[in-house]
């Protein structure tokens, strides 16, 4: 009789999907969520994106994340997301600093619009450098034909699929804007939401900044 060696079988250790994973917590309930699940299909080779929550104000998000943050801790040998985000508008909400701010201490990645997310959509297709109320940008994404209501119809997907890189010089070109002239940064009107279309386009560690 053969006997045993005292020693146990080697476990098997399952390869981690080599795609990245995005646990993405969205302010609004339809348009963000539609929009970037849209960019996670294209590039689903390289991303996979979970939106876990919707329709919270911002720091009710920043919260909410910071708890998803705190349960993946004991598994960063196997984390169950590499990049956690919050979305969000300024629109007229009191606390988005405090919120910024918290989101960045607890490592956690925001991408916000000013005064909402129709602005980022609007810049695909044309500039837009003074203030605007949340009202006017919203009217000017529907005459574009970029959202009706909440919805993005489909016929704007050439638009915003095309010209990202024309919305993103737009959107930089703002923050210089306000750099230059001594404005809060995410002054009205502003947006950062290019930095996590970035992250889902090239599913790296690292995105380039051109």
């Amino acid at each position: 009789m053969t006997r045993p060696s005292g020693r146990y079988p080697r476990r098997r250790h399952v390869k981690r999907e080599t795609r990245r994973v995005f646990r993405i917590l969205t302010e609004g309930e339809v348009t963000e969520p539609r929009y970037l699940t849209e960019w996670a299909r294209l590039n689903r080779h390289k991303v996979f994106v979970e939106i876990t929550d919707r329709g919270m104000t911002p720091d009710a998000l920043v919260r909410r994340a910071q708890e998803h943050a705190r349960a993946g801790r004991p598994r960063r040998r196997d984390p169950a997301f590499d990049e956690i985000w919050c979305v969000f508008d300024v629109d007229q909400h009191p606390n988005v600093p405090q919120a910024v701010h918290n989101a960045g201490q607890s490592g956690i990645e925001v991408a916000v619009s000013n005064p909402c997310i129709e602005l980022w959509l609007v810049l695909h297709a044309r500039h837009q450098t003074a203030w605007i109320s949340r009202r006017d940008i919203q009217q000017r994404s529907h005459e574009l034909g970029l959202t009706s209501g909440k919805r993005i119809p489909e016929t704007a997907w050439m638009t915003l699929i095309d010209d990202f890189e024309t919305a993103k010089h737009r959107a930089r070109e703002l923050d210089a804007r306000h750099e230059g002239n001594g404005s809060p940064r995410r002054t009205n009107p502003s947006t950062d939401v290019w930095r996590l279309v970035d992250r889902l386009r090239y599913g790296l560690d690292t995105a380039p900044v051109p």
